[in-house]
């Protein structure tokens, strides 16, 4: 799987409607939003749009309280002096904030909040969100290759611990993630879902199977049981697509016909 594209258009052996299988970014920096054009097309052929996880189903209380600290602790207990030191200057740097008005967030919210700076903020909506309200203008049926509950139950695996350790590495090497940001949106422009394989593997490193294989598989299923029903329009995460474990070989395998889709040419004006 290695033409560039970011969309792929998925084929029954026995023929029949298309799907397509879309590699996204949750962001909304307008870098990431080039193929836009491209996929709102070929959604417009298909039944069925879904994302990772329906959009209609967030439950955003049970999202908080997956993200609570224990009871009584607050974040500054969990980092080395030196460390909050260094999270107090990136928050009040980037985010205009000292870090002492995040000592009760978990480690993971800090983290997202960190890594979504180096991104413009210039949709209203992240890219997979957009496609979502597309859908639903469209008229669309929209899903979920995964449930909101299956995301938070990978959230739950996750050892506390490991997120603590990510949030301390980012601190650490924040001048070099911020370059290899700048890197994975040129990637995604140029529609090398090898690369953005690779760059997902490499931040899971020893969390790949909860946080990657697993996933992949389990979309994989859900994909191929909304696409033998209706043509399906699927947008999950690019770094998804790619790799030996990746959702494009897990449905060539499953006997679909795999084939990359040309981005279109730009309107005019």
């Amino acid at each position: 799987m290695k033409k560039p594209s970011l969309l792929w258009r998925i084929t029954p052996a026995d023929g029949g409607p298309a799907s397509y299988l879309f590699g996204t970014m949750h962001v909304r920096d307008l870098r990431a939003f080039g193929w836009l054009d491209t996929a709102l097309q070929h959604l417009a052929e298909c039944a069925v749009f879904a994302t990772e996880f329906d959009f209609a189903e967030t439950d955003e209380a049970a999202l908080v309280q997956a993200l609570k600290l224990p009871d009584g602790k607050t974040l500054e207990e969990f980092l080395k002096p030196g460390v909050w030191k260094n999270l107090d200057f990136y928050c009040r740097k980037k985010l205009g904030i000292p870090a002492d008005q995040l000592r009760h967030q978990h480690p993971m919210t800090v983290t997202t909040a960190l890594m979504t700076a180096f991104l413009a903020d210039e949709s209203v909506h992240s890219l997979d969100e957009t496609l979502w309200h597309q859908a639903r203008e469209m008229g669309k049926t929209t899903t979920g290759v995964e449930t909101f509950a299956d995301q938070l139950a990978t959230l739950h695996k996750i050892p506390f611990e490991q997120q603590i350790k990510s949030l301390g590495w980012l601190l650490k090497n924040y001048g070099r993630q911020q370059r290899r940001m700048k890197k994975m949106m040129a990637w995604y422009a140029a529609g090398n879902i090898e690369q953005l394989c690779k760059a997902a593997k490499k931040d899971a490193k020893g969390m790949r199977r909860i946080l990657l294989y697993d996933r992949n598989a389990l979309m994989t299923k859900r994909f191929k049981e909304i696409a033998r029903e209706n043509p399906l329009f699927c947008a999950v995460g690019a770094g998804h697509l790619a790799g030996q474990k990746g959702m494009l070989r897990m449905l060539k395998k499953a006997g679909f016909k795999v084939k990359p889709v040309k981005r279109s040419a730009p309107p005019e004006g």
